[in-house]
């Protein structure tokens, strides 16, 4: 099945595109060998998943359009698509395509992108797309995972896979710049460790806080965020000065 592309006769006969008869099937059952990709973990989601090749077809047309420039004319139709038919994972990445494309808005865009890859995870094209608009609005580690799921899902030729690699290329270039943090995943645990701290420091357990903070600063010492929250932090446990001379290290850092 590796070599049969995703707009190819079915390899069942029944005449359709393999993308719209068993292309899902085979993908909920084929193994996965992802221990090439850094973080691959080799357990997949298990799922159920509606096929409509009805719907598929209904879809299909609207992104068509969206590729031949309808641009806003197909929103009543997507909206009626998606009413419908709100747990069909295509009416959601359709949503998704069209907020991203022709509304210019990737960060509304990412609920339906989640959505369609929670109801189909094998969905490599959702996948890309979700990473894409998760790294425009700066959610790092959620674009990682998410162009990690569009290498472990895609076929062989269908232009996912490079898209993807050359975006996991761009985010190391770019997040590792001017870092101590020799890989990409050694950066995306520090970013973990920030948002765990984040969590105490809003559930008022400023203790903790300060100290998961204070980790975070020792593995990537120019961190504004982390001073200023270390400093909350400070605040919330009476200690005054400290505070403020984590508040000046922030300045120091970025004086705007």
């Amino acid at each position: 099945m590796s070599k049969l592309g995703r707009n190819d006769p079915c390899h069942c006969g029944s005449g359709k595109k393999y993308k719209k008869c068993y292309l899902p099937r085979d993908e909920a059952a084929r193994p996965r060998v992802v221990a090439d990709e850094p973080g691959g973990d080799e357990s997949e989601p298990e799922f159920i998943a509606e096929l409509r090749p009805d719907l598929e077809d209904a879809v299909d047309r609207v992104l068509q359009k969206l590729e031949l420039g309808a641009g806003r004319t197909v929103e009543p139709e997507l909206n009626a698509l998606l009413e419908e038919n709100p747990r069909y994972h295509m009416t959601n990445y359709a949503m998704g395509v069209y907020l991203g494309m022709v509304m210019k808005d990737p960060v509304g865009a990412i609920p339906f992108f989640e959505q369609a890859v929670q109801i189909f995870p094998p969905f490599p094209e959702a996948h890309l797309n979700l990473g894409t608009s998760a790294r425009f609005n700066g959610e790092i580690p959620k674009a990682v995972q998410a162009f990690r799921a569009a290498l472990r899902y895609c076929q062989a030729g269908d232009g996912v896979a490079e898209r993807a690699r050359k975006e996991l290329q761009f985010i190391e270039i770019t997040v590792l710049k001017g870092t101590r943090f020799p890989t990409l995943d050694a950066y995306l645990a520090n970013a973990k460790l920030f948002d765990d701290a984040f969590v105490c420091l809003s559930d008022g357990e400023y203790q903790k806080a300060a100290e998961l903070f204070h980790r975070v600063l020792s593995e990537n010492p120019k961190h504004v965020q982390s001073y200023g929250n270390l400093a909350l932090a400070y605040a919330g446990l009476g200690r005054r000065a400290d505070a403020m001379e984590c508040f000046d290290r922030a300045l120091e850092h970025d004086p705007t």
